[in-house]
């Protein structure tokens, strides 16, 4: 569990804070609460918090003087600052601080989840730091791919190597290990496709499962179930919607062949990984999605070879081509002559 500490010299602005956080399912808990600057000082010092909220307004001691001075003494300690005022030179002066983030009130439930949720990230990978054997681009990969088998053994790597530095971990590290397993996971199943509107309720279950999870046993049956879930969430979407993503591929290609178009560029378009648009587009259509642009572009030139009497320079430009010279040795590689030996043939 990660601790919270609440500063606002509002005591009801402290309460609405508690319970919002308090009933987000995130792991954490509210260690202590101060009214001003100093006593915030104070409670740090006796409770020494993951991650302080605190307002910018407060007698004495401000929430900016507040966190240089708690930075000094504890630079591991993440600090949201709230401001009823939307000054740039506040937001500023929060920055130089070394705040995480800057909120305007009065702040929504969700924006203040949103905001801590991004803070517990950041604190679970200062105190996960993988080591050379903890391929977690190998782990992310597998997920990305659907792969539960092989997921499983890169999982079980990751799970061993923790044991072998760290044969007890304490629960703040096993949280902070599995938020790390956790995030990496759903950001590379959203990749490949998993349903966004899907994704929040399933970190909701998974987070409220972590926070009762105090021993390795428990991680690693945790770890296995949050693998499993979110890979049946990628498969369930995968299932209904690949032929769809083709589609609206190869929709953007042929209303924007003209443009400087890549893999990269329509992945983004479709919201997929480039990798995994790439696989799903050959297997659907026989051909790489880049050929299948190529030829997009052949058919467009073919047809204002025939029906225009724009310059080869011109007709390579409009339909996408970089140069007139790749133009012509893409159009005798397929075609077998060339742009203007295909003009003379159609005259």
């Amino acid at each position: 569990m990660y601790k919270i500490l609440l500063v606002d010299d509002e005591e009801l602005e402290r309460k609405v804070l508690g319970f919002t956080l308090q009933n987000s399912g995130l792991p954490v808990i509210i260690v202590g609460e101060a009214a001003s600057g100093r006593e915030a000082l104070e409670e740090v010092r006796r409770t020494t918090p993951d991650l302080i909220i605190m307002d910018i307004k407060m007698p004495g001691i401000d929430g900016i003087e507040a966190t240089r001075r708690i930075k000094e003494i504890y630079p591991v300690t993440e600090v949201i600052i709230l401001s009823a005022y939307g000054k740039f030179s506040y937001s500023q002066q929060a920055i130089k601080a070394q705040a995480s983030d800057y909120l305007l009130k009065p702040v929504q439930p969700q924006q203040l989840v949103e905001a801590v949720k991004k803070v517990l990230d950041k604190l679970s990978r200062k105190k996960f730091q993988p080591g050379p054997a903890l391929d977690l681009a190998e782990f992310e990969e597998q997920v990305k791919l659907g792969s539960l088998e092989e997921g499983n053994r890169q999982l079980q790597l990751l799970l061993d190597r923790l044991v072998a530095r760290e044969p007890n971990p304490s629960p703040a590290l096993l949280t902070s290990f599995g938020l790390r397993l956790m995030v990496i996971s759903v950001q590379a199943i959203l990749s490949a496709g998993a349903d966004p509107d899907e994704v929040p309720n399933l970190e909701s279950e998974l987070t409220q499962d972590l926070s009762r999870v105090s021993s390795c046993e428990e991680l690693e049956v945790w770890s296995y179930g949050m693998l499993e879930k979110c890979i049946r969430l990628l498969r369930s979407r995968h299932a209904f919607n690949d032929q769809a993503m083709v589609r609206k591929a190869m929709e953007y290609i042929e209303h924007n062949f003209a443009s400087d178009i890549s893999l990269n560029l329509v992945a983004a378009k479709v919201h997929l990984s480039p990798a995994y648009l790439s696989r799903i587009f050959t297997k659907k259509i026989g051909i790489s999605l880049t050929e299948y642009l190529t030829k997009v572009r052949l058919k467009e030139a073919k047809k204002c070879l025939r029906t225009t009497d724009w310059t080869i320079d011109q007709i390579a430009a409009v339909t996408g081509f970089s140069s007139n010279s790749y133009f012509a040795y893409v159009f005798k590689k397929y075609e077998g002559v060339t742009p203007s030996e295909y003009r003379t043939k159609h005259e």
